[in-house]
């Protein structure tokens, strides 16, 4: 026995002088113990039988979410007030048609007016070069 430790400690041909690499030798015990004073966290991922399940709700057709969102949005005490918004965007934005209606009806009534008076501008310059 005492032959197999001496093989373990120093497996180098006996009188060289070299040191052993097995699990007993000073060296090996200090990698042993480098390795140890700084272990890095290692990140483990669990294994169990619920891989893949959710404990949430199962996911619901895109038509399906689509008709409740439309439905949460105009039902009549909804959280977001969306058709009373509606009605006052739909408002401003009539308005400012109605408006933009009138700008460019007045600009058409300037643009026929200018071509009035200058229609008879030039009945009168040309009825003032006949009597000159």
């Amino acid at each position: 026995m005492a032959e197999k430790d001496t093989t373990k400690n120093h497996p180098g041909p006996e009188g060289s002088g070299e040191p052993g690499t097995g699990p007993e030798s000073p060296e090996a015990r200090e990698e042993c113990m480098a390795l140890r004073r700084s272990p890095a966290p290692r990140l483990v991922e669990r294994v169990t039988a619920l891989r893949g399940q959710s404990i949430a709700r199962p996911q619901r057709p895109k038509s399906v979410r689509r008709r409740w969102t439309q439905m949460d949005i105009y039902a009549k005490d909804a959280e977001i007030p969306y058709v009373k918004f509606e009605h006052a965007s739909r408002d401003l934005v009539c308005s400012l048609m109605e408006r933009q209606d009138r700008m460019n009806e007045e600009i058409f009534y300037q643009i026929n007016d200018l071509r009035y008076r200058l229609e008879d501008l030039e009945e009168k310059l040309a009825a003032a070069g006949d009597v000159s």
